[in-house]
Protein backbone atom coordinates (compact mmCIF):
# COMPACT_ATOMS: atom_id res chain seq x y z
CA UNK A 1 0.00 0.00 0.00
CA UNK A 2 1.06 3.57 -0.82
CA UNK A 3 -0.39 6.26 0.58
CA UNK A 4 -0.27 9.87 -1.57
CA UNK A 5 -1.47 13.73 -0.09
CA UNK A 6 -2.78 16.42 -2.22
CA UNK A 7 -2.07 19.86 -0.77
CA UNK A 8 -3.00 23.00 -2.98
CA UNK A 9 -0.66 25.30 -4.21
CA UNK A 10 -2.39 28.07 -2.22
CA UNK A 11 -1.05 26.14 1.08
CA UNK A 12 1.26 29.64 1.84
CA UNK A 13 -1.39 32.28 1.10
CA UNK A 14 -2.18 33.60 4.74
CA UNK A 15 1.26 34.41 5.49
CA UNK A 16 4.10 36.87 3.91
CA UNK A 17 6.93 35.82 6.49
CA UNK A 18 9.56 33.36 4.91
CA UNK A 19 9.99 32.39 8.23
CA UNK A 20 6.77 31.12 9.00
CA UNK A 21 6.31 29.94 5.26
CA UNK A 22 9.42 27.71 5.54
CA UNK A 23 8.10 26.48 8.90
CA UNK A 24 4.82 25.44 7.58
CA UNK A 25 5.95 23.15 4.87
CA UNK A 26 8.30 21.33 6.96
CA UNK A 27 5.58 20.43 9.24
CA UNK A 28 3.75 18.86 5.96
CA UNK A 29 7.08 17.23 5.44
CA UNK A 30 7.37 15.68 8.65
CA UNK A 31 3.88 14.65 9.22
CA UNK A 32 4.26 12.80 5.28
CA UNK A 33 7.48 11.52 7.00
CA UNK A 34 5.77 10.09 10.69
CA UNK A 35 3.42 8.32 8.72
CA UNK A 36 5.69 6.82 5.73
CA UNK A 37 3.79 9.06 2.88
CA UNK A 38 5.47 8.17 -0.25
CA UNK A 39 3.96 10.76 -3.12
CA UNK A 40 3.19 14.30 -2.17
CA UNK A 41 1.01 15.98 -4.93
CA UNK A 42 0.83 19.67 -5.15
CA UNK A 43 -2.32 20.90 -7.36
CA UNK A 44 -3.11 24.18 -8.66
CA UNK A 45 -5.82 25.86 -6.76
CA UNK A 46 -5.00 29.55 -7.93
CA UNK A 47 -1.44 30.09 -5.73
CA UNK A 48 1.86 31.07 -6.46
CA UNK A 49 3.91 29.02 -4.66
CA UNK A 50 4.02 25.33 -6.01
CA UNK A 51 7.59 25.60 -7.07
CA UNK A 52 8.56 27.16 -3.15
CA UNK A 53 6.80 24.11 -1.23
CA UNK A 54 8.08 22.12 -3.29
CA UNK A 55 11.42 23.05 -3.44
CA UNK A 56 11.70 22.92 0.53
CA UNK A 57 9.77 19.46 0.65
CA UNK A 58 12.21 18.12 -1.72
CA UNK A 59 15.15 19.66 0.42
CA UNK A 60 13.49 18.38 3.72
CA UNK A 61 13.99 15.08 1.90
CA UNK A 62 17.08 14.60 0.80
CA UNK A 63 19.48 12.98 3.34
CA UNK A 64 21.87 16.10 4.55
CA UNK A 65 24.93 14.83 3.54
CA UNK A 66 23.71 15.07 -0.06
CA UNK A 67 22.22 18.45 0.02
CA UNK A 68 25.16 20.63 -0.89
CA UNK A 69 25.28 18.45 -3.84
CA UNK A 70 22.07 18.88 -5.07
CA UNK A 71 20.69 22.20 -4.26
CA UNK A 72 22.74 25.66 -4.84
CA UNK A 73 22.55 28.53 -2.44
CA UNK A 74 19.05 29.93 -2.70
CA UNK A 75 17.49 32.94 -0.88
CA UNK A 76 14.36 30.86 -1.21
CA UNK A 77 16.29 27.80 1.39
CA UNK A 78 17.17 30.45 3.34
CA UNK A 79 15.22 29.30 6.80
CA UNK A 80 15.08 25.72 6.27
CA UNK A 81 17.16 25.51 9.74
CA UNK A 82 13.63 26.03 11.55
CA UNK A 83 12.60 22.70 10.79
CA UNK A 84 13.35 19.49 12.76
CA UNK A 85 15.19 17.12 10.63
CA UNK A 86 13.14 14.24 8.82
CA UNK A 87 15.46 11.49 10.69
CA UNK A 88 13.70 8.96 8.12
CA UNK A 89 15.59 5.49 7.86
CA UNK A 90 17.64 6.90 4.58
CA UNK A 91 18.65 9.95 6.38
CA UNK A 92 21.71 7.92 7.50
CA UNK A 93 24.37 9.20 10.27
CA UNK A 94 28.34 8.84 9.87
CA UNK A 95 29.58 5.76 10.95
CA UNK A 96 31.90 2.54 9.98
CA UNK A 97 30.12 0.92 7.10
CA UNK A 98 28.46 -2.33 7.44
CA UNK A 99 28.64 -4.82 4.42
CA UNK A 100 24.28 -5.20 3.23
CA UNK A 101 23.56 -1.82 4.91
CA UNK A 102 21.87 0.26 2.80
CA UNK A 103 22.49 3.99 2.02
CA UNK A 104 21.09 6.67 -0.38
CA UNK A 105 23.89 8.08 -2.70
CA UNK A 106 25.06 10.75 -5.23
CA UNK A 107 26.96 8.28 -7.83
CA UNK A 108 29.43 10.35 -10.66
CA UNK A 109 31.76 9.16 -13.11
CA UNK A 110 35.54 9.77 -12.06
CA UNK A 111 37.62 8.68 -15.55
CA UNK A 112 36.22 5.65 -16.54
CA UNK A 113 35.15 4.67 -12.73
CA UNK A 114 31.83 5.51 -11.12
CA UNK A 115 32.09 6.63 -7.26
CA UNK A 116 29.30 7.69 -4.81
CA UNK A 117 29.22 10.04 -1.65
CA UNK A 118 27.36 7.67 0.31
CA UNK A 119 27.88 9.67 3.75
CA UNK A 120 30.50 8.57 4.54
CA UNK A 121 34.70 9.95 5.18
CA UNK A 122 35.28 7.96 1.60
CA UNK A 123 33.66 7.71 -1.41
CA UNK A 124 32.48 4.19 -2.76
CA UNK A 125 33.55 2.32 -6.41
CA UNK A 126 30.21 1.45 -7.54
CA UNK A 127 29.94 -1.63 -9.22
CA UNK A 128 27.23 -0.26 -12.38
CA UNK A 129 26.84 2.27 -14.58
CA UNK A 130 24.15 4.54 -12.61
CA UNK A 131 24.91 8.54 -12.26
CA UNK A 132 22.78 10.68 -9.85
CA UNK A 133 21.47 10.35 -6.61
CA UNK A 134 20.16 6.64 -6.40
CA UNK A 135 19.97 3.85 -3.59
CA UNK A 136 22.99 1.59 -2.64
CA UNK A 137 23.74 -1.11 -1.04
CA UNK A 138 27.24 -2.06 0.97
CA UNK A 139 28.77 -4.94 -0.65
CA UNK A 140 32.54 -4.50 0.26
CA UNK A 141 34.15 -2.54 2.88
CA UNK A 142 37.64 -2.92 2.13
CA UNK A 143 37.43 -1.24 -0.61
CA UNK A 144 34.46 0.13 0.15
CA UNK A 145 32.29 -0.69 -2.85
CA UNK A 146 28.40 -0.06 -3.56
CA UNK A 147 25.64 -1.80 -6.39
CA UNK A 148 22.65 -0.25 -6.51
CA UNK A 149 19.96 -1.40 -4.86
CA UNK A 150 16.30 -0.80 -3.57
CA UNK A 151 15.69 -0.13 -0.28
CA UNK A 152 13.65 -2.27 2.17
CA UNK A 153 11.87 -0.09 4.31
CA UNK A 154 10.37 3.49 4.48
CA UNK A 155 12.51 5.65 2.19
CA UNK A 156 10.95 9.08 2.17
CA UNK A 157 8.29 10.57 -0.17
CA UNK A 158 8.60 11.84 -3.74
CA UNK A 159 6.98 15.31 -4.76
CA UNK A 160 5.10 16.12 -7.69
CA UNK A 161 4.26 19.60 -8.64
CA UNK A 162 1.10 19.08 -10.85
CA UNK A 163 -0.09 21.96 -13.25
CA UNK A 164 -3.73 20.62 -13.19
CA UNK A 165 -6.46 21.30 -10.62
CA UNK A 166 -7.26 19.37 -8.13
CA UNK A 167 -9.65 16.61 -10.21
CA UNK A 168 -7.28 16.24 -13.24
CA UNK A 169 -4.45 15.72 -10.97
CA UNK A 170 -6.22 12.98 -9.15
CA UNK A 171 -7.02 11.29 -12.18
CA UNK A 172 -3.48 11.46 -12.82
CA UNK A 173 -2.02 10.05 -9.87
CA UNK A 174 -4.24 6.28 -10.37
CA UNK A 175 -5.75 5.96 -7.15
CA UNK A 176 -7.72 3.18 -5.61
CA UNK A 177 -8.98 4.73 -2.73
CA UNK A 178 -9.73 8.36 -2.74
CA UNK A 179 -10.40 10.11 0.45
CA UNK A 180 -11.37 13.65 1.15
CA UNK A 181 -10.95 15.77 4.78
CA UNK A 182 -13.55 18.01 5.37
CA UNK A 183 -15.52 20.20 7.94
CA UNK A 184 -18.68 19.41 6.34
CA UNK A 185 -17.48 15.53 6.53
CA UNK A 186 -19.29 12.46 7.98
CA UNK A 187 -17.73 12.33 11.61
CA UNK A 188 -15.01 9.92 10.82
CA UNK A 189 -15.46 8.07 14.38
CA UNK A 190 -18.97 6.92 12.56
CA UNK A 191 -18.52 6.99 9.03
CA UNK A 192 -18.21 3.39 6.67
CA UNK A 193 -14.10 3.74 6.26
CA UNK A 194 -13.56 2.15 2.92
CA UNK A 195 -10.40 -0.64 2.98
CA UNK A 196 -7.51 0.83 2.52
CA UNK A 197 -5.48 -1.35 -0.68
CA UNK A 198 -3.17 -0.31 -3.20
CA UNK A 199 -2.86 3.88 -3.74
CA UNK A 200 -4.89 5.50 -1.61
CA UNK A 201 -4.83 9.01 -1.31
CA UNK A 202 -5.73 12.04 1.31
CA UNK A 203 -7.08 15.18 -0.24
CA UNK A 204 -6.92 18.11 1.58
CA UNK A 205 -8.42 22.08 0.85
CA UNK A 206 -6.90 25.50 0.85
CA UNK A 207 -6.99 27.21 3.43
CA UNK A 208 -9.69 29.61 2.16
CA UNK A 209 -11.42 27.07 -0.05
CA UNK A 210 -12.56 23.73 0.74
CA UNK A 211 -12.41 20.52 -1.46
CA UNK A 212 -15.64 20.59 -2.39
CA UNK A 213 -15.14 24.21 -3.66
CA UNK A 214 -12.33 23.43 -5.61
CA UNK A 215 -13.89 20.66 -7.65
CA UNK A 216 -17.15 22.27 -8.13
CA UNK A 217 -18.25 18.29 -7.98
CA UNK A 218 -16.04 16.79 -10.39
CA UNK A 219 -14.82 13.99 -9.05
CA UNK A 220 -16.33 11.06 -6.53
CA UNK A 221 -14.79 10.03 -3.20
CA UNK A 222 -14.84 7.03 -1.37
CA UNK A 223 -15.26 9.54 1.68
CA UNK A 224 -15.73 12.80 2.70
CA UNK A 225 -14.54 12.63 6.60
CA UNK A 226 -14.11 15.19 9.58
CA UNK A 227 -10.95 14.23 10.59
CA UNK A 228 -11.26 16.68 13.62
CA UNK A 229 -14.77 15.94 14.95
CA UNK A 230 -15.73 18.50 17.93
CA UNK A 231 -12.88 20.85 17.09
CA UNK A 232 -12.32 24.10 19.47
CA UNK A 233 -11.15 26.00 16.95
CA UNK A 234 -13.04 28.30 14.03
CA UNK A 235 -10.55 26.72 11.53
CA UNK A 236 -7.73 23.64 11.45
CA UNK A 237 -5.17 24.83 9.12
CA UNK A 238 -3.73 22.64 5.99
CA UNK A 239 -0.83 21.53 8.13
CA UNK A 240 -2.98 20.76 11.56
CA UNK A 241 -5.39 18.41 9.13
CA UNK A 242 -2.79 16.26 7.42
CA UNK A 243 -1.57 15.43 10.63
CA UNK A 244 -4.84 14.38 12.45
CA UNK A 245 -5.84 12.37 9.12
CA UNK A 246 -2.55 10.56 8.91
CA UNK A 247 -2.70 9.86 12.74
CA UNK A 248 -6.32 8.62 12.37
CA UNK A 249 -5.41 6.75 9.48
CA UNK A 250 -2.63 5.22 10.60
CA UNK A 251 -4.17 3.30 13.50
CA UNK A 252 -6.12 1.13 10.59
CA UNK A 253 -2.64 0.68 8.47
CA UNK A 254 -1.44 -2.61 8.30
CA UNK A 255 0.81 -3.00 5.61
Amino acid sequence: MAWHVFIPDSLLEETDDPKIRTYKVGQVARACAIFGVEHIWIYRAGGRDGRFIKLVLEYMETPQYLRKRLFPLLPELKYVGVVPPLRTPHHKLKGKPRVGEIREGFAFRRGKRVYADIGLDELALVEGSVEGRATFKVVSVRPLRVVPAKPTEYWGYRVHLSRKPLAKTLKKAGLNVTIATSRMGRDVREAEIPPLRGEVGFVFGSPKKGVGELLGGEFDFDAVLNTVPNQRTATVRTEEALLATLAVFNLMRRD
